[in-house]
C-alpha cells in the first residue's frame, strides 16, 4: 500500500511543475523588406504582384492542361 501511495504522490508532484514556454527576450534580428524592394522590381509594388499572378498562372493545372490540349 505504502509504495502505490507514494508512487501516486510522485505522479501528483510531478505533474504541477510546468517549465515556462515563454521567450526570453524578444526578437532582435533584422527587419524583413518588402518583397518588391529589391532590384528586380525596384519598388514597384504592381510590377511585383503582376510577376506573382504570371507565376500563379503558370502554375494553374486547368490551364496547363488547356494548353497541352491544344498543341
Amino acid at each position: 500500500m505504502r509504495p502505490a501511495v507514494l508512487m501516486a504522490a510522485a505522479l501528483v508532484l510531478a505533474a504541477c511543475h510546468e517549465i515556462p514556454q515563454d521567450a526570453p527576450k524578444s526578437y532582435a534580428g533584422k527587419a524583413d523588406d518588402k518583397a518588391y524592394a529589391s532590384d528586380l522590381f525596384k519598388g514597384d509594388k504592381g510590377k511585383f504582384e503582376a510577376a506573382l499572378a504570371a507565376r500563379a498562372q503558370k502554375q494553374n493545372e486547368y490551364l496547363r492542361v488547356a494548353e497541352e490540349k491544344h498543341k
